[in-house]
Formats: structure tokens, sequence, C-alpha cells
């Protein structure tokens, strides 16, 4: 990622407490401007439980899914190793 640029996977800026209400959304900042976006999927940390926020820097990702059996909805699990990712 880019200097100066993160990305908000699962939460909208001010409203992480929302998830996951708000886990179909993503949000690209780029210094003072964030574009939101949109998605069928919902996103997640590995823990199914909150969203994922990554800044600045080079990660490494694995991306997988998972139906959630209760609600229907298809969860995108963002997950790396411990020091990859910071949950918001």
């Amino acid at each position: 990622m880019p200097e100066g640029v993160s990305v908000d996977f699962g939460a909208l800026p001010d409203r992480q407490g929302k998830w996951p209400a708000d886990a179909n959304n993503y949000c690209v900042h780029t210094g003072k401007k964030s574009t939101f976006y949109y998605s069928d999927a919902s996103f997640s940390n590995p823990e199914l439980n909150g969203p994922v926020f990554l800044g600045s820097g080079r990660y490494s990702l694995l991306l997988s899914t998972k139906l959630e059996q209760k609600s229907g909805r298809l969860f995108v699990i963002i997950s790396g190793n411990d020091n990859t990712l910071n949950k918001i």
C-alpha cells in the first residue's frame, strides 16, 4: 500500500462499532480524501468479529470466504500474520 494510503474493510470512518451492520462497506483513504464503496460480500477479521484496517506498507494477505449460516451472509475473511493486520 503506498505511503499515505489506507483501507478500512468492513467499517466506515467514525462508525467502527457498527460492525457487522457496515461490514459490506470499505473505504480507501488517500491523504485527506476518502472514497467509500459498497460490496455484495461482507468483510471481517479472522475471528469473524470485526473490521480490518490496512495502513501504508507491504502486506502478505490471505483472503478466504465463509458463509454465515444464521444470516446467509457471505464474509470475505482478511487474514495475515499477527504483525500484518491492525484491527480497528
